[in-house]
């Protein structure tokens, strides 16, 4: 018995300094990708008239939409289960399952009409590397018709096949270069906001 639990407290002790280290990259990481931005940039982008559609639990999704929204004075569209998603321990084993059997939420279908805009944005924060069910949901259920479309999402360091992802089953898009947002704490929100404005101006190129 005592073997057994030396050997559970040597593997504890083992996962505990992984995730440090692997905290400790990630961290390392951001810093440097946000000195990037660290200078104010001006907003030069015409993207036309733009709507941004998202999904978030967490609402560091819906924190990157609405900068999006307000920078390009965009409409904005709430992707929304039919039932309550709650975050959770069981959240993630029933998002695993739904991913991997394309059996994904219901979502409330009362979709925007995308006519009259030029340049749509889809955000999704990243489960288990890919979109969240929700919005694979909507991809399937949703046609660009032809409309320029860019992705973003959030996620804690790893996008995984996001993008490949969103490509591969967003109906009738012109895909544009998408971009990804690591969640952050507060000091860095100038920094944010100016890798937003750099992504949008490189768009309208």
């Amino acid at each position: 018995m005592k073997l057994i639990l030396y050997i559970i407290l040597i593997i504890a002790i083992i996962a505990g300094v992984s995730s440090l280290i692997h905290l400790h990259k990630v961290s390392n990481k951001n810093k440097a990708e946000m000195a990037k931005f660290s200078n104010e940039t001006a907003l030069t982008a015409n993207l036309g008239k733009t709507l941004v559609i998202y999904y978030s639990l967490s609402g560091r999704t819906k924190d990157i939409a609405l900068q999006i929204q307000s920078l390009t004075n965009a409409d904005i569209y709430e992707i929304k289960p039919k039932e309550e998603i709650k975050s959770g321990p069981a959240l993630y084993l029933t998002s695993k399952k739904q991913i991997s059997s394309g059996e994904y939420p219901e979502i409330v279908n009362d979709f925007p009409n995308i006519e009259e805009y030029n340049t749509i944005f889809v955000g999704s924060p990243i489960w288990w590397y890919t979109a969240a069910p929700v919005v694979l949901e909507f991809l399937k259920e949703f046609d660009f018709q032809n409309k320029n479309v860019v992705p973003f999402s959030t996620q804690g360091s790893n996008y995984g096949t996001f993008f490949e992802d969103f490509k591969a089953k967003a109906k009738n898009a012109n895909i544009l270069k998408g971009e990804a947002f690591n969640n952050l704490s507060s000091e860095y929100n100038e920094q944010v906001k100016n890798k937003i404005i750099s992504w949008l101006n490189g768009l309208s190129e």
